[in-house]
């Protein structure tokens, strides 16, 4: 399951791709657990399980029943995240002995390239901007939707999420921050402190039900003081994983030269990915929890 983090141990050799990769890895946690795809053309074909044929005890000489396990053809397409940086020649020039100036800028832009992305994984819909891919609400399977109908959080609501994804298992629990505090107070109420877990790939404690670490994700949009949380199985085989086209993880920074009209150099960066969910049972949802 190739993670960013691999992706960027590769590129030794190329440092500014590497430190872009590494960038968008700091900015959020779900980048450091969120498997990546690579593939060869501009989209993904895949099959995802719609049923499973199961076997039938019979009797001597009974007639074994046929059946055969269907699958939906989806379709992901590789979507173009760009974005460019100016840098004026003459603060290049004159302030390059305290800080690179274009290393700043370009890694102010990969933070922002980040910050799309992980706004797209919530609000994407190819429906209203076909630019974008779909986020998790769009892929995920309309059964897999549990309505709390603006209920207070409770223990058992989290392992009924976590239930709803139990076959393939769950890796990630993405919520807003305002959740993890309620998540927070709710241990208290039961004597119990917040319990952090030093977890694999996240390099720091993190807060967990069951074994199972939140991610925060502050772009999960709010109505009248209630907001989705997600369970997420993430897997490159049945699960929801990250695409990328081209080399470095899908990653270009392109050195354009001289702007036209400024006295300035511009550097364009890039990132060809989208999203795919394999399974119906990935992605999991509590509705309309209160805040």
């Amino acid at each position: 399951m190739p993670l960013l983090r691999e992706e960027a141990e590769k590129l030794s050799n190329n440092e500014l791709e590497q430190g872009v990769i590494e960038t968008i890895i700091d900015r959020d946690d779900l980048f450091a657990i969120l498997p990546f795809m690579k593939i060869t053309s501009k989209a993904y074909l895949y099959n995802r399980e719609k049923t499973l044929s199961e076997a039938t005890f019979i009797d001597v000489n009974d007639t074994i029943p046929e059946g055969a396990a269907t699958f939906e053809e989806c379709v992901a397409k590789l979507r173009i995240l760009a974005g460019d940086v100016d840098v004026d020649k003459f603060l290049a020039t004159t302030m390059a002995d305290t800080n690179n100036q274009l290393a700043i800028q370009v890694r102010q832009k990969v933070k922002g390239l980040a910050r799309a992305f992980r706004r797209n994984l919530i609000l994407g819909d190819s429906s209203t901007n076909n630019k974008a891919f779909d986020g998790i609400p769009r892929l995920m399977h309309a059964d897999q939707k549990i309505d709390i109908a603006g209920a207070s959080m409770t223990f058992s609501m989290f392992d009924e999420l976590v239930d709803a994804v139990k076959d393939l298992g769950a890796d990630c629990i993405m919520m807003r921050s305002e959740h993890l505090r309620a998540y927070r107070a709710l241990l208290r109420t039961v004597n119990v402190g917040p319990s952090e877990i030093m977890m694999e790939n996240f390099g720091r404690p993190m807060l967990c039900h069951n074994g199972v670490p939140f991610i925060i994700n502050d772009f999960i949009p709010t109505d009248s003081g209630k907001a989705s949380i997600y369970c997420l199985h993430l897997s490159e085989e049945n699960g929801v994983t990250g695409l990328y086209g081209g080399d470095n993880a899908g990653i270009v920074v392109e050195n354009i030269g001289t702007v036209q009209n400024k006295d300035a150099v511009r550097t364009r960066v890039k990132w060809y990915c989208s999203l795919a969910n394999k399974h119906d049972k990935a992605i999991a949802a509590l509705t309309n929890v209160k805040i």
